[in-house]
């Protein structure tokens, strides 16, 4: 039987086409839709659940009636075993096989399963003193990591057919010690992990997955009446190739192929799987990789598939633009040609490109190509792999309450609900690290229940959690506040004004906390994961019930997170992972990833945002490509943590390259829209990105035609750049504040004259703003902590001791410092870090004074003083505190100032910009 391959060209909407063509008997000679019956007996083979429900609503719309009876329409990679083991054709040994299967295990047991063996290896390792995976497996998320790349390993070697026993063909000795640990590690794997299959009688989801894929191939290649179609799939998984190199040869069967490239030279296909002869590697990089050796398996060249639909649109470009580049020294000959000159010109006409200076500027370039679509009623699309630049575009749009439908969907550990559990478990058990704390308490998913929680949290944050970090826990909250007392505290320090009432509802609020955090905080010893998911469970339930119950768990994403939860704390693997308390929230952010949260539906819109892989089969009037940079589109290519690249290749197993290669197609497919815009930030995250090599590519074949494209996108990011933009920039006047005389100070300090010379307007925000500046939060101590408690204590040892010093002052010294530093015994860093040298300060001060007290007569410690300076409608006082004057044997006076910090210099006191002793000679003369 001749196989029967067709393709639909990317210019054209691919599930319209299909549909027209199996309705007007292109596939099997008989118009479908003139009779149901037999079009309810077709099997339509698709590649992707989402391109299932598109085609549905494809036949829905064509459809001459009400009421229809549709194909079986089914993903290409998700086969029905009911359907394999209850069909009428199938012999009694295929369905025997199809009922045998055993269940795949699940994903997260899989993980954690294969975390634990990358975790015993590892420890196992360090203690033989080997290199390699203990140093990056120190953790159970460093393990838990390793594990994920484990598993892609073995579902690459499950596809490809690889056998593990290829592995002792490998030679360790021409390798790195690295890779040969990572050798003797799968030599291992290799024979505990089936066992650890066979214990819970349970196959790799992959292995399952292709020998349904198998079994239905051979359902198929036995029931050769029924018609079946396979449609959209390029054949990338060696199993879904075989079944539809099955489907193309059956009798009643025809493969569809998305966009199989059959404008470019047969010298240059024949490029794409390589040319061994002449040393050419075979081009994983390129977009028809899949599609040629697909072609290959059914056995059939280039020329023998039929196309569905003429090309009409910019196929010829996107061919020379992504040619192998092993034949890219043929673009010369097509800069000279004039029939491609003319196509390129046409092709090009309806392309933009959009250069922008940042990911936030090419967001909003978007959103307004966007709009413009809404409002010439076309349908958009923005395909990208960047999630954070869909995000970008979904906001820039609510500016003109534009909505877009979704579908790429959020990693649950980035949704709200997610975000909040991984704050319970990281303040529970990190210590109720400040910054860590107020993030939790001011999510708006917490609760705790308590009146007034706000202000609870406001007056907690001013008394306790600005400044040097109190006590680990709430035990060092709850201690920290009871000791705090405002009426201590210097007028100007802004924590002075904090009234009881506003304290008191903070003590409530970290009892309430304590309360909630309890089954997380009070774990001490390394427990099961499946203990700590059960004891998170309970913390983000208390720390988020109201009235409705658990604020967390009633979203979409809560749902998600609550099943995540839950299946840790059931499952037997996660009970046989022991881990610490200070590493269960990173293994907890590890464990969730790859869990998406998908957005509510939403049909009919004009806007979507896709990924690529969602973005397939769809038709759109306009289409963005966003994100074209290198490492985005195409996406890096990631090496193997197991095996290195000339590994990989002796084994038989793909090259990262691949991943390149789907990309290309993608973007290749996508470029067959009416109108394309692609785009590209120079600058994310404040680094420089490199353009994508398809659009490098496309530039280069286009050639000056390019520099036209970029003009129509430069329209765009004017416009995006106008959108904020105010119509005239005045210069603003250089502020000088004039507040009215009744509303000036009438007195200051001889501190704040400095600070007034040195900058006005602290004196304007001081005194008549009243404005007090806060610390940090969780600040380190600083010299503003160490200046009050030392100069205080030095200040109490002047003034106690002004007649006489005492036999040992340095022990008389340092016992007043240790009643003064005693309200750093909350803040054990602090202490920690200033306690040691206020003890060298002691001593040298002890010293001095020994020998400052010779030719003294007398000394008085902390003396005010003010004089009044007459003013027309009054009068200005200048006051001072003076730390130390002594009078000598002479009757001169002598000020002193005590500095922690900085001395003043005397050319700064000479030019009046450090007047304080100057000032403060003056109000003693």
């Amino acid at each position: 039987m001749t196989p029967r391959v067709f393709t639909i060209p990317p210019s054209v909407p691919f599930l319209p086409t299909l549909i027209e063509a199996l309705a007007s008997g292109k596939f099997f000679g008989f118009a479908a839709l003139r009779d149901p019956l037999k079009l309810a007996r077709i099997t339509l083979f698709l590649p992707t659940r989402r391109a299932c429900r598109l085609a549905r609503d494809a036949f829905l719309d064509i459809w001459p009636g009400d009421a229809a009876m549709l194909p079986r329409i089914v993903p290409i990679g998700d086969i029905d075993e009911d359907e394999i083991a209850f069909a009428e054709a199938a012999s009694g040994e295929l369905a025997s096989e199809a009922l045998a299967l055993r269940e795949a295990l699940g994903p997260l047991e899989r993980r954690l399963l294969l975390t634990q063996l990358v975790g015993k290896f590892a420890a196992t390792a360090a203690l033989r003193g080997g290199a390699g995976v203990p140093l990056v497996a120190q953790t159970p998320a460093a393990a838990c990591a390793l594990a994920d790349d484990l598993a892609r390993l073995i579902d690459d070697m499950t596809m490809r057919g690889v056998s593990w026993a290829r592995l002792d063909d490998l030679v360790p000795e021409e390798f790195d010690d690295y890779w040969r640990l990572t050798l003797e590690f799968l030599r291992i794997a290799r024979e505990q992990w089936p066992k650890i299959l066979d214990e819970r009688d349970c196959i790799e989801a992959a292995e399952r997955r292709d020998k349904l894929i198998k079994a239905e191939a051979a359902r198929l290649a036995r029931n050769t009446d029924a018609p079946v179609i396979a449609a959209g799939s390029t054949g990338s998984i060696p199993s879904t190739a075989e079944l539809i190199a099955t489907i193309a040869r059956l009798p009643h069967g025809a493969v569809v192929l998305p966009g199989l490239d059959t404008e470019l030279d047969a010298d240059s296909w024949r490029l794409i799987a390589g040319d061994e002869a002449n040393g050419i590697a075979p081009a994983p990089g390129h977009p028809q990789f899949a599609l040629h050796a697909l072609l290959a398996r059914i056995g059939i060249g280039r020329d023998a598939v039929e196309d569905l639909a003429r090309p009409c649109g910019r196929e010829r470009l996107v061919s020379e633009a992504l040619r192998p580049a092993a034949a890219t020294d043929r673009w010369r000959q097509t800069a000279a040609d004039a029939d491609f000159a003319a196509h390129a010109q046409s092709a090009l006409e309806t392309v933009t490109a959009i250069e922008a200076a940042t990911a936030e500027e090419e967001a909003l370039a978007i959103a307004v190509a966007l709009r413009e679509a809404v409002a010439e009623r076309k349908t958009a699309a923005l395909v990208t792999p960047d999630r954070a630049l869909g995000r970008r575009v979904l906001a820039a749009l609510d500016r003109w309450d534009v909505a877009a439908e979704d579908s790429g969907g959020d990693a649950l550990a980035d949704t709200p609900a997610g975000i909040f559990a991984r704050l319970a478990a990281e303040a529970a058990l990190g210590g109720l690290a400040p910054v860590t704390l107020l993030a939790l308490l001011k999510h708006p998913l917490c609760r705790l229940g308590t009146p007034n929680r706000d202000k609870a949290i406001a007056a907690l944050e001013r008394a306790v959690l600005r400044g040097p970090r109190p006590r680990a826990g709430s035990a060092g909250l709850m201690r920290a506040l009871t000791a705090f007392d405002p009426e201590k505290l210097h007028p100007s320090d802004p924590r002075a004004h904090l009234r009881s009432d506003q304290l008191d509802a903070a003590l409530k609020l970290v009892e309430t906390l304590g309360a909630a955090l309890a089954p997380l905080e009070n774990i001490a010893r390394p427990q099961a994961l499946s203990e700590f998911a059960a004891r998170h469970r309970d913390v983000i339930e208390a720390l988020s019930r109201d009235a409705g119950g658990a604020a967390t768990f009633a979203g979409p994403d809560g749902i998600k997170l609550a099943a995540a939860l839950d299946e840790l704390a059931t499952s037997p693997a996660a009970a046989g992972l022991s881990v610490e308390p200070r590493d269960y929230a990173e293994l907890f952010a590890a464990a969730l990833a790859g869990r998406v949260v998908r957005r509510p539906a939403k049909p009919g819109l004009r806007v979507r945002i896709l990924g690529p892989l969602e973005a397939r089969l769809t038709a759109s009037d306009r289409v963005v490509l966003g994100g074209l940079v290198e490492g985005t589109w195409p996406p890096d290519s990631q090496s193997d943590a197991w095996l290195s690249r000339p590994m990989r290749l002796s084994l038989g197993l793909d090259l990262p390259e691949r991943r390149v290669g789907l990309s290309a197609h993608d973007f290749a497919q996508l470029l067959g829209a009416r109108e394309v815009f692609v785009t590209r930030a120079a600058k994310i995250a404040g680094a420089p990105t490199n353009p994508s090599r398809f659009v490098q590519r496309l530039a280069a074949v286009a050639g000056e035609r390019w520099q036209n494209v970029v003009a129509r996108g430069d329209v765009y990011l004017h416009w995006a750049r106008a959108l904020d933009r105010p119509e005239k920039i005045a210069p603003a006047p250089q502020p000088a504040p004039k507040p009215p005389r009744a509303a000036r100070p009438k007195g200051l300090s001889v501190t704040d004259i400095e600070h007034w010379l040195r900058d006005p307007y602290t004196i304007y925000a001081k005194h008549i703003l009243r404005l007090r500046p806060v610390d940090p939060v969780d600040a380190d101590p600083g010299a503003a902590e160490r200046g009050t408690f030392v100069h205080t204590a030095i200040a109490a040892f002047t003034g106690k001791f002004a007649k006489e010093l005492p036999a040992d002052p340095t022990r008389e010294l340092i016992t007043l410092g240790r009643a003064y530093f005693v309200t750093l015994e909350d803040f054990p860093e602090a202490r920690a870090f200033w306690w040691p040298r206020f003890q060298r300060i002691a001593h040298w001060f002890a010293r001095w004074e020994r020998e400052r007290r010779a030719g003294i007569a007398a000394i008085a410690a902390e003396i005010k003083g003010a004089i009044q300076i007459p003013l027309n409608d009054g009068a200005f006082e200048l006051r001072g505190v003076a730390d130390r004057i002594e009078r000598d044997e002479t009757g001169r006076y002598i000020i002193l100032d005590y500095k922690t910090g900085a001395a003043r210099t005397e050319p700064q006191v000479r030019t009046g910009l450090a007047p304080q002793l100057t000032l403060e000679a003056a109000i003693l003369r």
